[in-house]
């Protein structure tokens, strides 16, 4: 066996075998690591990649021995190749419309009715039981994200409760903001009028510095206003300095 084709045809089709490989690589490590949202996306890159990974290894054979029916094959493998990617990139952007262009603002108050716009609740955890006084008497739906969910599951079947926690198979991880923020965005999108609730930022400035957090706040709360929302966050007055209170109070109105 040796090879049948000019040197610089063996370099060109070794370079691209191995650039679209690393890539496969690339996307098949990323497998399990993100979230349910994007994981197909992931999966779907991967595997739409093996083809024509597969592909450039027949190309790159074929370069030293000659196989029957080579046009054929390669066109299968590159053709479910192009339009498997083409396919994963349509409904990946269509997911980043979803979730990161700002909506046209809603008329319609939600389900509840009762409270739109940010807020900060400073609380200990004595003052639990007002906060769930409070979001009780409000109704409606809404979303928790708390460090200890459990307190609030008396709320009833109309509150969706997010664990935040480094057991990445039962909830969210404290240093996936972008993560967290995403939940909150699409509960906001999905459930216009609702009330989003952060409960457990003293444990989320234990894995991050405040001005990423405080940016990841003003995020959440730039969008609860264009969908006519309510986005309330729990703070623990001694967990943050006097500096950091008066950022938040710029922006959150207390309750």
């Amino acid at each position: 066996m040796g090879l049948i084709v000019p040197y610089y045809s063996l370099f060109y089709d070794a370079v691209l075998f191995l650039a679209i490989f690393y890539i496969w690589l690339f996307f098949l490590k990323r497998w399990n690591r993100y979230m349910a949202e994007l994981r197909p996306f992931i999966r779907n890159a991967a595997i739409f990649l093996g083809f024509a990974v597969a592909g450039r290894l027949i190309d790159l054979i074929t370069d030293f021995v000659a196989l029957p029916h080579l046009n054929i094959i390669l066109t299968l493998f590159y053709g479910v190749s192009i339009v498997g990617v083409i396919y994963t990139m349509i409904n990946y952007i269509l997911f980043s419309e979803r979730y990161y262009l700002p909506p046209a603002p809603h008329s319609e108050s939600g389900a509840s009715g009762k409270l739109t716009g940010s807020y900060i609740f400073f609380m200990n955890k004595e003052g639990i039981g007002k906060l769930i006084n409070f979001l009780r008497e409000l109704g409606g739906t809404a979303l928790i994200f708390a460090r200890s969910p459990d307190r609030y599951k008396e709320l009833g079947d109309s509150v969706a409760l997010v664990w935040i926690t480094q057991a990445t198979d039962r909830g969210i991880p404290p240093t996936k903001l972008h993560v967290l923020q995403e939940r909150a965005i699409r509960f906001m999108r999905e459930k216009p009028g609702g009330i989003t609730v952060l409960d457990g930022m003293e444990y989320l400035l234990m894995y991050n510095d405040f001005p990423a957090l405080f940016r990841f706040l003003v995020a959440v709360k730039d969008y609860a206003v264009l969908n006519n929302s309510a986005f309330v966050v729990v703070v623990d007055p001694k967990s943050i300095g006097d500096k950091e209170r008066a950022l938040l109070l710029n922006e959150f109105e207390p309750l």
